[in-house]
């Protein structure tokens, strides 16, 4: 039986932009043991769009850039369409949390799937006080 996990943008960028980031090699044995049918991925539809923003943002090449989207995509993780449904608890977690609603998606996901919610974005996630396991990178 796989291990359903919700990951943020913050660590799927670490699996295709790999210049000094810390917890990478965590994040890397995560994808890995996703790729191997171990854990199941998770996330709202908004990361491919979050990942390609912060890659060209970055000031990668495009074509270096639609080459990490082409590898995102044949990663094959569950992505979670956001309705109004989903975006109304993840405002009020923003509320709550005093977050931003990108990440609070991320956590709205997590609690609804009732799964842990993988993330490398101490700012945000740092002293949230949740039920959802919160396991930062």
């Amino acid at each position: 039986m796989s291990i359903q996990v919700v990951v943020d943008s913050c660590v799927a960028y670490k699996w295709f932009y790999k210049e000094n980031e810390a917890g990478l090699e965590e994040a890397e044995d995560l994808l890995q043991s996703h790729l191997d049918g171990n854990r199941i991925i998770s996330a709202p539809t908004i990361l491919p769009v979050e990942i390609a923003n912060a890659l060209l943002s970055s000031g990668l090449p495009l074509e270096q850039t639609d080459e990490i989207l082409d590898l995102l995509e044949s990663a094959r993780l569950h992505l979670y369409y956001t309705g109004t449904r989903q975006l109304q608890r993840a405002s009020a977690l923003a509320r709550k949390h005093r977050i931003g609603i990108y990440d609070a998606l991320f956590l709205a996901l997590a609690e609804e799937l009732g799964c842990p919610l993988v993330t490398a974005d101490h700012r945000a996630f740092a002293d949230i006080e949740t039920s959802i396991d919160i396991k930062l990178l």
